[in-house]
């Protein structure tokens, strides 16, 4: 059985030979400290560890800034970097420390601004654009391999944060509400027509979405805006993807999404993940609320790994039932950071290993 029937079956709580095993990122700074531990230089710690984590690959358009904007470094001295990036915001990274960073200035200052990247960036004709000359070619290789195939449903949320920060993006849902309408409409035809193109040649397996719409405390955003400015989009790209045979969904965000999940249900969305913990989403909070209607990813405490092999031991037996029951599959509910150990580290993942292999 390979990695992706194992992870659509366990989404489905069908029997497996064993669940996958799905890992997240380190920050730079955690490969750093790993190299100094032991791993060598060069070498993906899960190389070095002999095993072969899930992997998702992206079949659907460019859903992002077009023409994207341009990025550039605009200084770079004393160990500080400032640039431009891909959402054209003006950036303060530590060189040494590139985890570490600050947005000084967004592109979306007023609404007059939002309307100027609209029509500068989020272009949707001609829509080829968005799929580029090796599109089909690269779908193709890689659909037929053991990766996750996953379209974008939207990340409409992301999108007007990172254009505009928190803050003004609040203030834009009351004050310009017809251009937020306007940005996530054009945002929503590129995804319809990556779903559309994507199973058209392959089979898609998931539709994913990635918000970070929410924070400790819960959403960044009222459950009633949400309704008006958001579900609207996940409903018509769900409808989209499960007319075409695509039921799996993967929604990312940090934070406490609780308040939200019923409606996301409501649409078909029903797989969230990280599952942070230190926020209340630990899945055995959710299985006990929303029974097997809400699948899960992620859900172990970062915090606990940092710890070390007894606190380790102590998580995941938490957890196991949850892996047991299926619906759920294991892993840190973020990044790995850099209070985390190698040896801590591979500790964890050789527990998780055993014990996903007898789930």
């Amino acid at each position: 059985m390979t990695n992706r029937e194992r992870f659509i079956r366990t989404m489905n709580y069908q029997p497996v030979d064993r669940r996958p095993l799905h890992v997240v990122g380190p920050w730079p700074e955690t490969l750093t400290r790993w190299k100094k531990e032991g791993l060598p230089e060069g070498m993906d710690v899960h190389v070095y560890l002999g095993v072969q984590p899930l992997r998702s690959v992206y079949v659907g358009g460019f859903t992002g800034p077009w023409p994207p904007f341009e990025q550039k470094v605009i200084e770079e001295s004393g160990g500080v970097k400032i640039s431009i990036d891909n959402y054209g915001r003006k950036v303060k990274t530590l060189v040494d420390t590139p985890s570490v960073f600050e947005f000084l200035e967004y592109p979306v200052k007023s609404p007059d601004d939002l309307r100027r990247v609209i029509e500068e960036h989020y272009q949707i004709e001609p829509i080829e654009a968005r799929f580029g000359p090796e599109w089909e070619k690269r779908i193709s290789l890689e659909g037929k391999g053991d990766a996750i195939t996953v379209v974008d449903g939207g990340c409409y949320y992301w999108t007007l944060r990172s254009l505009a920060g928190v803050e003004m993006a609040s203030y834009l849902l009351y004050d310009a509400p017809e251009l937020v309408e306007e940005l996530f409409e054009r945002y929503l035809t590129v995804v319809i027509e990556g779903i559309v193109r994507a199973c058209e040649r392959i089979v898609v397996d998931c539709v994913g979405f990635g918000e970070d719409i929410a924070y400790k405390a819960g959403p960044l955003l009222s459950p009633e805006m949400f309704r008006r400015f958001i579900l609207p989009r996940y409903r018509k790209a769900m409808e989209v993807a499960h007319l075409r045979g695509v039921r799996l969904t993967w929604f990312d965000s940090d934070g406490d999404l609780k308040p939200l999940i019923p409606d996301m249900l409501s649409v078909g969305i029903d797989t969230v993940a990280p599952c942070e913990v230190a926020a209340g989403m630990a899945p055995r909070i959710l299985r006990k609320r929303w029974g097997k209607a809400v699948k899960m990813i992620g859900g172990i405490d970062k915090r606990e790994v940092a710890k070390g092999p007894a606190a380790i031991d102590q998580e995941i037996e938490r957890i196991r039932p949850v892996i047991e029951e299926g619906g759920f599959i294991p892993a840190i509910d973020h990044s790995v950071s850099a209070d985390i150990s190698f040896s801590h580290y591979c500790y964890f993942i050789r527990k998780l290993e055993q014990v996903i292999a007898k789930a």
